[in-house]
């Protein structure tokens, strides 16, 4: 009999006909899976405006999920403004003194639900239908005859088998709702249920009828119909939330001050199989915030965790597209071939009071973490990379952009995303922005895509090691670290972007040199292993010399404290190696310092010319900052080992060795550009301290020039810029203007 009036009740309320209904009004969708079409449209939207019924914080409702205890528990304590007269903890599944909690507690004081074990409420659980409908009769006390349920919208006759005469239920999966009391209940069902209840019972006069505006999406946005669990991190102005299928648990956060930015980073496990996704908002003193998101997961199943940010006020939306540009790579083959590319894209919203917003967004970077051990304790770090994809999605919602950043990890493996947020644009004008993006695709190799907390990640030459079998070996670049191009644009065309990526390269030097007094390679040059048996860590000369340039040059312009100090540590570093034995000596003064310093061996390498003249050039530096003489000692000594040799260091052909060994050898192919660049440096340097040594650098500088017109293979703007300001334009190279030196 039990079941029989259940039916009758339940086909009464389904049965009810809109006798009370206002006009339709518009107003904006609230969710992007309730459009006017859907079956429950009004009644979902009515027990919202109501705060009854709520959706998720993802601007999702699921009107097709099962319906969960807790979420019934929550709209029932809502329709009837009830409260507890408990304040205990009673349930282990909900969250101590959350709206949870409180709902569970009336739910069970009311007689409306039961716990499904003793201390545990089972909030996450399906509702059955019969369980719900047992609820609903206590909450509304109806009685279990059905013809006395709901008497005024009952058939008129008292016949029992008039019951079978009612016409055709037009709702969606009505008839199984009705053939299985034990099935679970939809919260779009349960929508319909509850709105008719509170209507007949008075608690709502009228129906009302809802005209919703569109929702824009992406072409690649999927709402997720089931179940998902959602975190919210931190910021209520741009909140920030976590969305799983899997459970998160908080692990951390920290809070760490850079002076001129500031990070926070949260920890969360996800899931029960040591999966972690670790968030770092990175706060400049502009109001501008990197996101970098990296998920971890050392499981063998997958895992996809979605970082989700709302915006609200936001009137349009358009999407400004890197591949707009393709890039035309010089290879097909994937060993070896830089498979990264470019940011996905310039995110743009005008808000409703007339201002623009922009986010850089990019991709997202699969990898897993390689490492090898040495004997000595030593360590060589990399990554290999699995897959560069897009990870951005994203809904307009009447006025709130939902933007959906998707971290899926496979199994064992690291997914990292980035994006710049601002709350100005990124570009001072639309042809900045284009024309950064067609450089990026025309130079992308000496471009940064893989950003992370850490540190940008760039394609390594095969002779590193741990390289993989695929070739895709990836590591941090102590040179790409210093964002030299984006200060150049900066400096040209005050953009805001690169101002924030310069800032970002300080951050990235901090934190990767930790509490250490110089920068250390951890990529071992199997080239310089095969050499000097020399592996990672060490000191690379050259990378030192650019990142104290870096610091000295722009340090004060970008507020950073103590920035010429890493140009004193490093003028110290090479003052301090004739003491060491770590020089090829050429004469009682004159001398060469090594380009490598080992960490963990004692072993002395070669000197390459461009390394040769970076020290000198940040000796003389360091003397005319810090007036110390050894600085101009040290220095006088490099040059004089360079002019007694200068005739042995020019090649037949007019170009300059790369390097000269221990034993007074020389071998190897020059760079192109780069020791002419380091050679007018030195030349203008010399003009200011002592113009004794001009001539040679002169003859240098002349040679040098010429091999590159002969070869055609042009100059960089820096070589034109130099030239010009040490007045020897009489020899620039022919051919084209670069903008990268090769």
């Amino acid at each position: 009999m039990r079941k029989w009036t259940t039916r009758i009740a339940m086909t009464a309320l389904f049965f009810i006909c809109f006798i009370h209904s206002a006009s339709a009004q518009t107003i904006d969708a609230k969710y992007s899976d309730v459009s006017n079409q859907h079956w429950a449209k009004d009644e979902i939207m009515q027990l919202d405006e109501m705060t009854v019924l709520e959706g998720d914080r993802d601007m999702q409702f699921r009107p097709e999920a099962p319906l969960t205890k807790g979420q019934a528990a929550l709209s029932l304590s809502h329709a009837f403004s009830a409260e507890p007269s408990s304040k205990h903890h009673l349930f282990s599944d909900v969250e101590w003194n959350s709206e949870q909690e409180r709902a569970a507690l009336i739910a069970v004081e009311n007689g409306w639900l039961e716990p499904s074990k003793p201390g545990i409420f089972g909030t996450d659980e399906p509702m059955k239908r019969e369980e719900l409908w047992d609820a609903l009769v206590a909450a509304f006390k109806l009685k279990h005859n059905g013809r006395d349920v709901l008497p005024e919208i009952w058939p008129s006759s008292s016949d029992e088998s008039s019951i079978s005469s009612v016409p055709s239920i037009k709702i969606v999966n009505a008839e199984d709702f009705l053939n299985n009391e034990t099935a679970t209940v939809t919260r779009a069902s349960f929508a319909k249920l509850l709105h008719r209840l509170l209507l007949n019972s008075g608690l709502i006069e009228e129906t009302k009828s809802y005209q919703l505006s569109d929702v824009k999406e992406s072409k690649n946005y999927l709402p997720i119909k089931t179940p998902v669990h959602l975190e919210k991190v931190s910021f209520d102005e741009h909140p920030i939330y976590l969305r799983s299928a899997k459970s998160f648990k908080f692990q951390g956060h920290e809070w760490i001050d850079n002076d001129f930015s500031k990070d926070n980073i949260y920890e969360y496990s996800v899931g029960e199989d040591g999966a972690i996704v670790e968030l770092t908002v990175r706060s400049f003193d502009n109001g501008d915030e990197f996101l970098f998101s990296k998920l971890t997961n050392p499981s063998a199943a997958p895992v996809t965790v979605d970082v989700l940010q709302k915006e609200n006020d936001v009137a349009t939306i358009d999407l400004y597209r890197f591949d707009r540009y393709p890039i035309k790579r010089t290879s097909t083959d994937l060993f070896n071939t830089d498979m990264t590319s470019y940011p996905t894209g310039v995110l743009r919203f005008m808000k409703t009071d007339g201002s623009v917003e922009e986010r850089m967004v990019g991709q997202s970077y699969i990898s897993k973490q390689l490492s090898l051990t040495y004997d000595n304790g030593g360590k060589s770090y990399m990554r290999e990379l699995l897959a560069e994809k897009e990870a951005l999605s994203y809904v307009q919602v009447g006025q709130t952009l939902l933007s959906v950043h998707t971290l899926h990890s496979q199994a064992n493996d690291i997914v990292d995303h980035w994006y710049l947020d601002a709350d100005h644009p990124l570009f001072a004008s639309n042809e900045h922005m284009v024309s950064w993006m067609k450089e990026t695709s025309q130079y992308y190799k000496k471009r940064n895509s893989w950003y992370t907390a850490g540190g940008p990640y760039n394609k390594m030459v095969t002779s590193t090691e741990p390289m993989p079998e695929t070739g895709q070996g990836y590591g941090r670049t102590l040179l790409m670290l210093k964002e030299d191009r984006a200060l150049t644009l900066y400096h040209q065309q005050k953009d805001r972007y690169f101002k924030n990526l310069v800032y970002n390269a300080f951050v990235n030097l901090k934190n990767y040199k930790e509490d250490k007094t110089y920068w250390e390679t951890e990529v071992t040059s199997t080239y310089l292993k095969d050499l000097y048996d020399i592996h990672a860590p060490f000191i690379d000369t050259r990378f030192n010399e650019q990142i104290a340039l870096f610091y000295y040059n722009s340090g004060s312009e970008f507020g950073i404290s103590e920035s010429n100090e890493p140009l004193r540590n490093y003028a110290d570093l090479l003052a301090s190696q004739k003491e060491k034995g770590n020089v090829t000596q050429i004469a009682e003064d004159a001398y060469y310092i090594a380009d490598y310093f080992p960490i963990n061996q004692k072993v002395k390498t070669h000197t390459s010319m461009n390394h040769a003249l970076g020290g000198m050039n940040i000796l003389l530096m360091a003397y005319q900052e810090f007036h110390d003489p050894k600085y101009l000692e040290t220095a006088r000594a490099i040059q004089k080992a360079i002019a007694l040799q200068k005739d042995e260091w020019i090649r037949d052909n007019g170009d300059i060795w790369y390097r000269i060994a221990p034993d007074l050898t020389y071998k190897g192919e020059d760079y192109k550009h780069l020791t002419l660049e380091d050679l007018i440096d030195s030349y203008q340097l010399w003009q200011q301290v002592d113009p004794t040594y001009l001539p040679v650098l002169r003859e240098m500088i002349a040679t040098k020039s010429s091999f590159l017109s002969n070869e055609n293979l042009g100059y960089t703007t820096k070589i034109k810029n130099g030239l010009k300001q040490i007045g020897l334009m009489e020899y620039l190279p022919k051919g084209k203007e670069l903008t990268d030196a090769l």
